[in-house]
């Protein structure tokens, strides 16, 4: 079945006081109207993605799981898949499997992992995400890749959702939309890494052209099956306001580009309640992006948004 292309959000969160201010987090953001309560996965002040969102799913009776993205070097293939089952069947079924190749060389070398040139990431993360996708599956799996070698690899207890579940790949270049594309229930649009590394003019990343080209990536990959794949993008800067220029103002204030890359970006929701809500629907005509990750500074700002289009 082709997918539907109806409206839903995800609020991006990286940590709370404690456990009590996780949980109420939690509750908030299912009152608020998120489908999805996600987690980064970086080394910083955050909680630990797989941790935190257990503990939401205890706290939160029907909001989904989910991470924006897993750095698959991080995890064995094979360890991860057997945590996000465990995670599947203690929420009764709610998790959405982020996955990307890993962009932070810092962390790599926190970590003492080799930061291996991108191409080399994404063919690594293809193979995981391959070898995860079966072993969720219920599939006994024997592989030898280039990359990672299991034998009779089972993962138990057996995943919650019928159907299994969704995985989400994410990124900004070619090859790895491209992947998406050809593997992935969900594609999750980002920036392209080289404009965050100070190697591609930033605001260039942020068009509505650069992000068709992105989008058109996916195509490639997905062929016929492109409508089942959702789209989503992962919001940068919010600025609500009834004065549409104010508002727009203010969101290129606080992302450092210019008010007029602010105004023509996909990444950016700019306006009144009905300026952004109009801006939404008309994405999904347009481009097909239908999934919104937003960041926990501007749920507020954007509850009036959420209440007026979620779901439809």
């Amino acid at each position: 079945m082709a997918h539907d292309r109806r409206i839903r959000f995800a609020l991006q969160a990286p940590r709370a006081a404690d456990g009590a201010a996780w949980g109420g987090l939690a509750r908030r953001a299912e009152d608020l109207g998120f489908s999805v309560l996600s987690l980064p996965d970086h080394l910083g002040d955050q909680f630990s993605p797989i941790p935190a969102l257990a503990w939401a799913a205890a706290a939160a009776p029907s909001i989904r799981l989910g991470m924006f993205v897993l750095a698959n070097d991080f995890r064995h293939p094979g360890i991860l898949a057997r945590d996000v089952a465990t995670l599947d069947v203690l929420s009764g079924g709610r998790v959405e499997l982020g996955l990307g190749a890993g962009w932070e060389e810092a962390e790599y070398r926190a970590l003492g992992i080799a930061f291996d040139r991108p191409g080399e990431r994404i063919e690594r993360l293809a193979e995981a995400a391959s070898l995860i996708r079966r072993a969720l599956a219920g599939e006994r799996v024997s592989a030898r890749g280039r990359h990672y070698h299991v034998e009779e690899l089972t993962v138990l207890p057996a995943v919650a959702q019928p159907g299994g579940v969704p995985l989400v790949l994410g990124g900004g270049g070619r090859r790895i939309l491209t992947l998406a594309g050809s593997f992935a229930d969900i594609v999750s649009i980002a920036t392209d890494n080289r404009s965050r590394q100070g190697r591609q003019d930033p605001t260039a990343a942020v068009r509505t052209s650069a992000v068709r080209r992105q989008v058109e990536w996916v195509r490639e990959g997905a062929g016929e099956r492109f409508d089942d794949v959702e789209l989503n993008i992962r919001v940068l800067a919010v600025g609500v306001g009834v004065d549409r220029g104010l508002a727009a103002g203010a969101a290129a204030t606080e992302a450092g580009w210019a008010v007029e890359d602010v105004v023509d970006s996909p990444f950016a929701l700019v306006g009144s309640t009905e300026d952004i809500a109009a801006q939404i629907l008309r994405q999904r005509d347009d481009l097909g992006i239908s999934y919104y990750t937003v960041s926990l500074r501007h749920a507020a700002a954007l509850a009036g948004v959420l209440e007026a289009i979620a779901g439809r």
